[in-house]
């Protein structure tokens, strides 16, 4: 298996995390910091989800948000609203 590149036409912000996060091994970049316009700055944790391409085959690597819900950990699909799935989804579920 070839090694895992960045999930394309991610905004730059993702890509900014994903390489901080990576450079850092995960020690620096877990907790991801967002600042939106007049709203408090809000830490959440995140992860580094890779999946292989159900089309192309090959392995790529995307930051999700992540939550808990009592002992299961919960990440969304939800394409920030989008109607149709995420690829990532889609690998998974493939």
């Amino acid at each position: 298996m070839s090694a895992a590149k960045l999930a394309p036409n991610m905004p730059q912000w993702m890509v900014d995390h994903t390489n901080h996060y990576l450079a850092s091994g995960g020690t620096d970049g877990h907790m991801y910091t967002i600042q939106q316009p007049d709203r408090p700055q809000l830490s959440v944790p995140s992860l580094l989800l890779t999946t292989t391409g159900r089309k192309s085959g090959k392995s790529l690597t995307m930051p999700l948000i992540f939550g808990r819900h009592g002992a299961d950990y919960v990440i969304v699909a939800s394409k920030g609203g989008a109607p149709n799935h995420p690829a990532w989804y889609l690998n998974l579920a493939a």
